[in-house]
């Protein structure tokens, strides 16, 4: 579930799409005439569109960096690699940090003031772990996330004044999050972006795309965007680093569209774009891997789950049994299917627009405001072939009606539930054939 440098790169093999230039701002002129009408009721035409364009990149530009300190943070916290001390579960460093905290403390924090005053109220727990993460920089230990620390924190950050800071920061929201739960889905507008993504959260992906073969028995899918497909890095919660950082839902959906016909090996290209260099990196180098092996671990237990994660993979990979779950070696034909490219799917546009056939993005519309959502929502349209289906999973009420006037309203939406507290959604768009 996002500084530096964004490599920008496209690697297809085989009947390929056709390239595209390096991604450019969108300009007003590219919008569709009801965007260029919503957006000039709101205050913002021709002439302002420029400046809104570069105000959004530059807030873009300081949430990537926010959220790279809040996986640093979970990092410290939880990670093994580096320390013999105990992990601490973020969730429950925020909640005995913040309630450590005097009432008018508190309640000047969690409003969104003082933590930079509050770095001397870290627990010593925590400081132990933040020295101990420090040290290990210095020092050559095979762990591919300690390297992309090494390689990519600033000298000026790596000092414990920093982390505690970032701590503070981090565990606000994250409190807030949990034990607060009074933050509704704005919350998301104004936090960092994250990279965070689970195994699980493919499983209603795959129950749209069913839904979608069966309410077009003909549809063939060769060409997929996947926007901001994530990267399991520092997670804030259930972190593992037994294995190295790696994504799914890219071969997770590769292996749905194989197994039920409406793709054909071979044929199937799956292009990702995302802001993170970290998750664009992983795509470049996985497959030249000498084995291209994902780890998939078994997280929900209920019957159409179970179902679910057993077949999982089979279509793209030779899979073998793991404690937990299983381990699935990817085809490199299916790993060369899959590559990624930087785009901020707000304010960029390629030219010329590629054309999809299905475009999927789970838990990204959430971070949008109206503003956001409206102009990422105009720019996955223009992606869309005529016909062509948009899975996400954001039921928010502002994307039905930005997408109903833009023409491609809601189809089908539905909840599902695995366990008493644990729900996932889907959405599915289409957009009117010629």
């Amino acid at each position: 579930m996002r500084g530096a440098r964004f490599p920008v790169w496209l690697l297809w093999t085989g009947a390929a799409l056709s390239a595209t230039s390096p991604p450019r701002s969108v300009e007003f002129a590219d919008l569709d005439p009801v965007t260029r009408q919503i957006l000039a009721q709101e205050g913002t035409g021709a002439a302002q569109f420029p400046d809104l364009i570069r105000a959004l990149d530059r807030q873009t530009a300081a949430r990537l960096r926010e959220g790279e300190s809040d996986h640093l943070i979970f990092f410290v916290l939880q990670s093994t690699r580096f320390t013999r001390r105990v992990s601490i579960e973020p969730a429950l460093s925020a909640r005995d940090f913040v309630r450590s905290l005097n009432p008018a403390t508190r309640a000047a924090y969690l409003t969104g003031h003082a933590a930079t005053a509050l770095a001397a109220n870290v627990p010593p727990s925590v400081k132990e772990r933040m020295r101990d993460f420090l040290s290990a920089l210095q020092h050559p230990l095979p762990d591919v996330r300690l390297a992309w620390f090494r390689q990519y924190l600033p000298d000026s950050e790596r000092t414990i004044d920093h982390l505690c800071k970032e701590y503070a920061r981090a565990m606000r929201f994250l409190y807030r999050k949990e034990f607060v739960r009074d933050q509704g889905a704005a919350s998301y507008q104004n936090r960092g972006h994250s990279s965070d993504t689970r195994i699980e959260s493919s499983f209603a992906v795959a129950t749209a795309l069913h839904v979608i073969e069966a309410l077009d028995a003909r549809l063939r899918i060769t060409r997929v965007l996947i926007v901001g497909p994530g990267l399991d890095f520092a997670p804030r919660t259930g972190f593992i680093d037994s294995y190295p950082p790696q994504s799914y839902q890219p071969y997770a959906v590769a292996d749905v569209l194989l197994a039920s016909g409406m793709s054909t090996p071979g044929q199937l290209r799956i292009h990702c774009v995302d802001i993170n260099p970290r998750v664009l990196d992983f795509f470049r180098e996985f497959p030249h891997r000498s084995e291209r092996r994902l780890i998939l671990l078994r997280g929900w237990n209920s019957s159409e789950y179970d179902e679910y994660f057993r077949t999982l993979g089979q279509r793209i990979g030779v899979e073998s049994p793991l404690a937990g779950g299983k381990s699935l070696l990817v085809s490199q034909q299916s790993a060369d299917s899959i590559a990624a490219s930087k785009l901020n799917v707000i304010t960029e546009r390629s030219d010329p627009q590629p054309r999809y056939d299905l475009i999927v993005a789970t838990n990204v519309l959430l971070y949008f405001n109206r503003t956001e959502l409206l102009l990422a929502l105009d720019n996955i349209r223009s992606m869309l072939a005529p016909g062509g289906y948009l899975i996400h999973n954001e039921l928010r009420p502002e994307v039905e009606q930005l997408s109903t006037a833009l023409n491609f309203g809601p189809l089908q939406a539905r909840t599902l539930r695995f366990t008493p507290t644990l729900f996932d959604s889907f959405v599915i768009h289409r957009k009117p054939p010629e």
